[in-house]
């Protein structure tokens, strides 16, 4: 039996950020990871937006916290994060939930720059409103992943381990003693939930009560584009609409829309799918790696593309390169205001059971004070 100050689950963004701010300090951590190695599901299956909080203006609360980080997140994490490209916003002329005047007045009310551009650079005759030059970057998940991995190997008081499959577990005098299929046993007297989409299928198996979440199987899209947008990310808001921004430093662009990004939802407690018919060892109590499955969706590229011409000049062009798949979790209470919480929840005092559920990447700060 290994004994730990702290037994973490969850080797995305949230998991590998509260293993590393535990060890600093001083206590001894054990990170566990379903995969082969951190940080390659949803924490970089996603637009890679540093939010600077324009995404939300029908809930300040999530643009305020974004906001609130993103000066820290780019800093301490500048290494990673593209700030070489133009961030335009703009507002739909149809089927927008949000106008220019609300718009221009959120981004005063979250003390975020918005200033109005001419909308024919990018955009065709009547179909947006108005658009904005803003300041929001993208961060390169592959690189956040090297420099994690390199930091915790210089912690003394940090064991990862990868491929871990859970078997059962008991408490004893105040831990949780876990035993997994390898033959490892931990003790623990503290437990954190980081496992995103498979929040709820670790809490069914501490036998705690489940987030009210539904899943979506998303796709986000990487892109060739041409010398028009290579230096350019657009956002068309507020609705079924679409993103197209650079992916990190990769030299692509990702593509995404709120109506073709999500291919299956599940509403139930655990993640259930149709897909899971041809991929036996996908279930509801274990999510493999969308992006490594071979019975994954086909690709929405075609609707996404089409979405995107409606908008868009035709001298901007746009081409397929490959599609990115995770499972994303969403608070349904969220979906009212589109807001985006990080709801962090304690199940236990003694032994201590922490869940979180992440809203966005460079929120991960709010960890810090629910730890300890």
């Amino acid at each position: 039996m290994q004994k730990y100050d702290y037994l973490v689950f969850g080797a995305g963004i949230y998991g590998l950020y509260a293993t590393k701010f535990l060890a600093e300090k001083g206590l001894k951590v054990a990170l566990i990871e379903f995969d082969k190695e951190p940080l390659i599901r949803a924490s970089y299956i996603n637009q890679a937006r540093v939010h600077n909080g324009y995404h939300y203006p029908r809930s300040v609360s999530t643009a305020a916290k974004s906001a609130n980080y993103y000066q820290r997140f780019s800093e301490e994490f500048s290494f990673a994060v593209n700030k070489e490209f133009l961030k335009v916003y703009a507002i739909s002329a149809t089927d927008s939930l949000t106008n220019s005047e609300q718009f221009e007045n959120f981004c005063e009310y979250v003390n975020i720059p918005a200033i109005e551009i001419n909308s024919k650079n990018y955009f065709n005759k009547g179909t947006v409103e108005a658009a904005y030059e803003t300041t929001e970057f993208t961060y390169d998940a592959n690189i956040i992943r090297k420099w994690f991995v390199e930091e915790l190997k210089k912690l003394t008081n940090v064991d990862v381990f990868y491929g871990m499959r859970l078997m059962n577990f008991q408490k004893d005098n105040d831990c949780f003693c876990v035993n997994f299929q390898n033959q490892i046993e931990i003790s623990s007297p503290r437990v954190l939930n980081a496992t995103y989409a498979s929040i709820n299928q670790i809490l069914n198996f501490f036998k705690y009560d489940l987030f009210n979440i539904k899943y979506e199987i998303c796709e986000i899209i990487l892109t060739r584009v041409n010398s028009k947008l290579k230096n350019v990310g657009i956002t068309v808001m507020d609705g079924p609409f679409f993103s197209v921004m650079p992916f990190g430093f990769s030299g692509t662009h990702s593509l995404t829309s709120v109506g073709h990004t999500p291919h299956e939802t599940s509403y139930n407690s655990l993640p259930t799918y149709s897909c899971q018919s041809k991929n036996k060892m996908c279930t509801p109590t274990q999510l493999q790696n969308c992006n490594l499955c071979p019975a994954k969706p086909e690709s929405a590229w075609t609707r996404m593309h089409q979405l995107s011409k409606k908008y868009l000049v035709p001298d901007i062009e746009i081409s397929y390169i490959d599609s990115l798949w995770s499972v994303k979790a969403i608070m349904n209470a969220a979906e009212l205001d589109d807001s985006r919480p990080t709801v962090i929840r304690k199940f236990e005092e003694l032994p201590s059971f922490i869940s979180v559920l992440s809203g966005k990447f460079n929120t991960i700060y709010d960890l810090e004070d629910a730890l300890l």
